[in-house]
């Protein structure tokens, strides 16, 4: 069955691993992010490694778990209370995440993503859901997009139904007529069929989806698949 077929009138994506990978973004800022802790907070570094800041991190979200959904803030916070911690400012912590911040836009789309992207985007209104932080406009691809979402504490993330359904009211489609894609079969697949979307999963290779999981209407390995369930697309 063709997208025609399926009514859809417009597609969100999903973005971290399903439009680039996301571990070598994240790994990357990281660093720059650790770089800038060295040469501005050198004490916290001398008794730091990356490996146990990112600890660190996971025990604050530990404590306050409503910060998995706005993962922006759990690291400001993390920040704030590192440089308290080791009598720096805490209000450095705006510079340190705007580092981070500025590294982890510094994304590698997937060889087929940005001409599928384009052509997809003048036969459908698209839309971006992310659980992340990736800003499509420092990105450079915003002009693409009809609507970008991005989970915060108003904003719970996915596949809390919120985010679906603000996407479908920005898009002005009815959720049965928005496709969703994605590489996760609980935040993505299941979160966007309860919000009444068709879902689309997307393994590049190397995942597996999980038995309990209800399966997605469509399985692709790359946006080209897409592409050519498009009948209205010219190839």
């Amino acid at each position: 069955m063709n997208l025609m077929q399926m009514g859809i009138a417009a597609i969100t994506f999903d973005l971290d691993d399903t439009l680039w990978a996301c571990d070598p973004v994240i790994s990357h800022a990281e660093q720059i992010y650790y770089d800038w802790l060295l040469e501005n907070c050198p004490d916290i570094c001398a008794e730091n490694t990356r490996d146990q800041l990112r600890e660190m991190r996971r025990e604050l979200l530990s404590a306050s778990p409503e910060l998995m959904n706005d993962v922006s803030e759990w690291r400001l916070r993390a920040t704030r209370a590192l440089l308290s911690q080791y009598g720096y400012d805490p209000a450095l912590a705006g510079q340190a995440f705007e580092v981070f911040l500025a590294a982890r836009q510094q994304v590698e789309f997937y060889p087929e993503v940005m001409d599928a992207l384009q052509q997809l985007s003048f036969h459908y209104r698209l839309g971006s859901l992310t659980n992340g932080n990736a800003d499509l406009d420092r990105i450079g691809v915003s002009h693409l997009f009809d609507s970008a979402l991005y989970a915060t504490l108003d904003l719970p993330a996915k596949p809390a139904p919120e985010m679906f359904r603000l996407a479908s009211e920005e898009l002005g489609v009815a959720p049965e007529r928005i496709l969703h894609v994605g590489d996760n079969a609980v935040t993505d697949i299941e979160g966007a069929r309860s919000a009444g979307y068709k879902t689309a999963w997307i393994n590049r290779g190397t995942l597996v989806y999980p038995d309990n999981a209800a399966q997605a209407d469509i399985n692709i390995e790359n946006l080209n698949e897409l592409l050519a369930l498009a009948p209205d697309i010219p190839r």
